[in-house]
């Protein structure tokens, strides 16, 4: 090893060791972050999103286009007829509502007998949400409007 670079690895490892407290530090710093909720005053995509890019140190147009990703993996499931997992709040799916004939019908208000057409079958989204997130919805005061 030459002279030059002892020189270069003594450098660097003195960056490094200068480099590693504020790390340790921005670590600590981070995790005491993650534990404390903080709510927001509206929730909308772009506070979510912004929330979320200062929470993980990552610029709001990175953390928009990783929540657009999530968003596209969950409506590509629920379109291949999966039952997707939203975490600890529930799953998303859709159901096959039948097709429905034509049959006669009567107006409340006057008697008269009303033809109703038919209706085709159809595909509807639907939400299922977890009995956790159920009973902790339960245990949450409700605000005074």
């Amino acid at each position: 090893m030459g002279i030059m670079a002892k020189a270069q690895s003594t450098t660097k490892l003195k960056t490094a060791l200068k480099k590693a407290p504020k790390k340790a530090a921005l670590a600590t710093k981070l995790t005491r972050k993650s534990t404390k909720i903080q709510y927001l005053e509206k929730y909308t995509i772009a506070s979510i999103v912004d929330y979320l890019a200062e929470k993980h140190n990552l610029p709001n147009k990175q953390m928009k286009l990783i929540i657009e990703s999530f968003y596209d993996v969950i409506s590509t499931g629920v379109k291949n007829g999966e039952r997707v997992p939203l975490g600890k709040i529930g799953k998303i799916y859709y159901s096959v509502r039948p097709a429905r004939k034509a049959r006669k019908g009567r107006n409340p208000r006057t008697g008269e007998e009303v033809d109703i057409p038919a209706k085709r079958a159809m595909k509807v989204p639907k939400f299922s949400f977890s009995k956790s997130f159920k009973e902790s919805i339960l245990k949450v005061r409700a605000r005074k409007s």
